[in-house]
């Protein structure tokens, strides 16, 4: 006797029948003990929708938009997502502001937006009041926590999704020069100037540099290998003299897999903003960001010579 076919977007797993599809716009997501209740779940739900009455039986988590924080947090670490420690710092700000203990589900659009015009408008402790650029980052993380939450099956729908970002004013480039670039070095601890020689002559991002392992380095051929965290695509950087004669100057570690690797073997080199920052103001530098090498590389006064 041939198996009855279900409607697409109910599947086994384990011991039940997940429910998860799409119907006129709106994601239908359920777990049942049996195929045929599966099915009878999907069409009353169905039938909801064209009445319009389904939205209305939102979902209403316990969790608090801090523990839900924690949880997003770890995933992200887990994942070893880029940036973490930036993340981490940004996403403990806004929910702090939003409130910790709020319940996740009461978080809306307006509260951001309230967000995003005070945190505008605040001055910081510096008496400067922060970039739209540094607003935009700030909303993005917790777009992306909200996201994971619709994906996760906590929440029915994104309730941020919709939100503009500000727009951002172009700056000019700031460019080092050669003696700068020395300058800078100098003033930096030992770990940090192999990381700034790395960013200069490779031009690779800070997250690269920090997260780089030697399976992925090849002296012999003079190149480093990167895959793109998201798209899994790979390339290879060339190697100049200055380059490996730095890599090989760095001992390597039995316990970490990490060229610079953290106080905790199995992690990288922790985030440098702080020693970096104190390096420029020992060199009386002005404007000067870890971003800001990446263009050196480009740059005829240096690169990868």
């Amino acid at each position: 006797m041939a198996k009855k076919k279900l409607p697409p977007g109910i599947t086994p797993r384990g011991y039940r029948w997940r429910i998860d599809t799409f119907y006129k716009g709106v994601r239908i997501r359920e777990s049942c003990a049996t195929p045929e209740m599966a099915e009878a779940n999907l069409r009353k739900i169905q039938t909801l929708v064209d009445e319009g009455r389904y939205l209305e039986k939102k979902r209403d988590p316990k969790e608090t938009l801090g523990e839900f924080s924690k949880k997003y947090l770890k995933w992200c670490e887990d994942t070893q997502e880029k940036a973490f420690a930036k993340k981490k710092s940004r996403l403990t700000f806004v929910v702090n502001k939003l409130g910790k203990d709020v319940k996740l589900s009461k978080i809306g659009r307006a509260d951001v937006e309230k967000f995003q015009a005070e945190r505008l408008n605040t001055p910081g402790p510096k008496k400067k009041c922060v970039t739209k650029a540094t607003v935009n980052r700030d909303v993005s993380v917790v777009k992306h926590m909200f996201s994971k939450a619709v994906e996760w099956g906590i929440l029915d729908s994104n309730p941020l999704r919709g939100i503009k970002k500000f727009r951002e004013t172009g700056r000019r480039l700031r460019y080092l020069t050669p003696e700068e670039c020395e300058l800078l070095i100098s003033k930096c601890s030992p770990t940090l100037a192999k990381i700034v020689i790395l960013a200069l002559h490779t031009g690779m991002r800070k997250s690269e540099i920090l997260h780089l392992v030697w399976e992925n380095v090849n002296l012999r051929e003079k190149y480093i290998e990167l895959v793109d965290q998201k798209n899994g695509e790979r390339s290879t950087i060339p190697l100049n003299r200055t380059v490996i004669d730095t890599l090989r100057s760095i001992p390597r570690s039995l316990a970490s897999k990490y060229v610079f690797p953290g106080k905790k073997s199995d992690k990288p080199f922790y985030d440098l903003k702080r020693q970096f920052e104190k390096a420029v103001a020992d060199a009386n530098l002005q404007g000067v960001t870890f971003h800001i090498l990446r263009h050196l590389c480009q740059s005829s006064c240096y690169g990868r010579r």
